[in-house]
């Protein structure tokens, strides 16, 4: 009787969703084994105290468990106690600490000016010229390395290979040990989410957010698309370009001679930590980007941050930030994938 009370309290201050798949585990396999072996050791004429030391230890851990915010609650948590001003100052932190900013190591060419509606051509050169160190940075190679997972076409089927993953986890690991990443973790701990200094939490969220697969085309059939390809790299839907926010992977489309730089349409200086560029170009020859949105010079873990940080606390609305006192937004775009919401797509505005 008393351990049925004990397990009835339990369960009584844990949220049911939150015990479906750790508790339902625990008290239909573990426990009743617990019981077994208590009873058989009563029957032996044994000491049952450890056996219910035991199941004192597995009644807290689904406690703990049940502690720990759901996605959809960690969501609503940041939305709801981050302020404009946590905003403001988070975003200049996160510049300040972005020690792998590339901005005075490439060359911008900005060229002509010209317009989304215009197919003249304004620039006879490359807009950035990026030397081999730059590529060899210590985040941008992990990131860049993702570049060949993907295939373009919103339709066309895309399985992960080990290899795929463990690149995906590589680059994880290595942007939740910089400053921008780490100012951002901190926010979260300091509005309640203790869970977050938990590495392995980390890891899970920026998985989940960043590289859970949907569909994008009308059909729904084919899960073919992610946050990580539509924001950083290019995907395509018909005629239509889509994504294409990272002067990195455009970077690297200008080298293979797959991107036709038309001109720019405006810019944002960053007070000498990059820019925010408005620019337009042609991609595999025939492709239309007319307004491309994207930072330059800025590290992906940097990005990776800002980006996350907008779609946790201001999703699907204008998030604005700062640097330097120079105010810049970004725009985020949610999509639910597999019951779970997710980035769709993020890039700056001004």
């Amino acid at each position: 009787m008393k351990f049925a009370i004990v397990l009835l309290i339990s369960v009584a201050v844990c949220r049911g969703d939150d015990l479906t798949s750790a508790a339902g585990q625990i008290f239909q396999n573990i426990l009743p084994n617990l019981i077994g072996n208590q009873v058989k050791n009563q029957n032996q004429g044994n000491s049952a105290t450890s056996t219910f030391e035991q199941i004192g230890t597995v009644v807290g851990g689904v406690v703990d468990y049940a502690k720990k915010k759901s996605y959809e609650d960690l969501l609503r948590q940041v939305q709801d106690q981050t302020s404009d001003d946590d905003l403001l100052r988070l975003s200049e932190e996160m510049f300040n600490a972005d020690i792998n900013n590339a901005f005075n190591y490439i060359q911008v060419n900005l060229q002509g000016k010209t317009s989304p509606m215009s197919k003249n051509d304004e620039a006879q050169s490359k807009l950035l010229d990026v030397p081999q160190n730059v590529w060899n940075g210590p985040t941008i190679k992990p990131f860049v390395a993702l570049f060949d997972n993907y295939h373009k076409n919103v339709i066309r089927p895309e399985f992960a290979t080990p290899n795929e993953e463990s690149e995906q986890t590589t680059f994880i690991n290595t942007i939740l040990a910089t400053g921008p990443i780490r100012s951002f973790m901190a926010h979260l701990v300091n509005k309640g989410l203790n869970q977050f200094n938990e590495y392995s939490e980390q890891v899970d969220l920026f998985k989940k957010i960043w590289f859970t697969k949907y569909a994008r085309h009308w059909t729904g059939l084919c899960k073919c698309s992610c946050a990580f390809e539509n924001v950083f790299m290019a995907e395509l839907k018909g005629d239509q370009v889509l994504g294409l926010h990272s002067w990195l992977f455009f970077a690297q489309r200008e080298q293979d001679g797959k991107a036709n730089y038309l001109g720019y349409i405006d810019k944002l200086d960053l007070s000498g930590k990059g820019l925010i560029l408005k620019q337009h170009s042609i991609l595999s020859e025939t492709k239309d980007a007319p307004e491309i949105k994207m930072f330059v010079g800025t590290s992906p873990e940097l990005e990776t941050a800002l980006y996350t940080l907008c779609f946790m606390a201001r999703p699907d609305r204008p998030c604005r930030l700062r640097v330097n006192n120079i105010p810049f937004t970004i725009q985020t775009k949610s999509i639910k994938a597999e019951n779970t919401i997710v980035i769709d797509t993020a890039y700056p505005e001004f």
